[in-house]
């Protein structure tokens, strides 16, 4: 009897021991599923901060800028807007005005009413003084040119609208003037060319 008792107690341990064995990669699975989890579920990096802009320098900065406007043979007609501004802030001009417009075509009476055209130039810049370069001028530049019709006698009955527009930006040595836009009329000879000069006023 007692040799009965110490084979069953003998199978009882052998048992116990198989099944501890057998739970015991169940359990280090189920552990590792919430640390994968917890992997994945991981944020992105935050994205790398854009380098601060440098401060401003405390001085003024003189923009000229001269639009020339020519037609075939006809004498030039050149326009110029100057404006100053410190640096790194922004400046503009607005300018316009109403002109008559001829009628050269069609029947004409006393009493018949006038046409008018707006003609403008508005000017956008904002100057920033380029960094271990202090005779450099980056000139962030807009211009919006609304010109008469045409720069001779002769009005057409229905003027076209001859309009320039442009944005750029571009780096000036400080008192150096530059062409920095040319082009022609898309309908005539007319040609406009646009030329600015950048200086550091001390």
């Amino acid at each position: 009897m007692v040799k009965r008792i110490a084979i069953m107690i003998v199978v009882a341990a052998l048992a116990a021991t198989a099944y501890a064995q057998e739970t015991k990669p169940a359990a280090a699975k189920a552990a590792t599923k919430p640390a994968a989890a917890k992997a994945e579920t991981k944020p992105a990096a935050a994205p790398a901060k854009a380098a601060p802009e440098p401060p401003a320098l405390p001085v003024n900065i003189k923009i000229e800028v001269s639009i020339t406007d020519q037609s075939g043979a006809s004498p030039a007609a050149r326009k110029v807007v100057t404006m100053i501004a410190s640096d790194r802030q922004s400046t503009n001009v607005r300018s316009s005005a109403s002109v008559p417009v001829k009628m050269t075509t069609g029947p004409t009476a006393p009493g018949m009413p006038i046409n008018y055209r707006t003609v403008q130039i508005n000017v956008d810049a904002r100057p920033s003084i380029v960094p271990k370069e202090p005779n450099k001028i980056s000139v962030n530049f807009g211009l919006e040119y609304l010109p008469t019709t045409r720069l001779s006698a002769q009005e057409e009955s229905e003027p076209g609208l001859t309009s320039w527009n442009e944005r750029l930006s571009v780096i000036l040595e400080s008192g150096k003037p530059m062409v920095i836009s040319q082009a022609a009329d898309p309908t005539s000879d007319r040609k406009i060319t646009v030329e600015i000069t950048a200086t550091i006023l001390k």
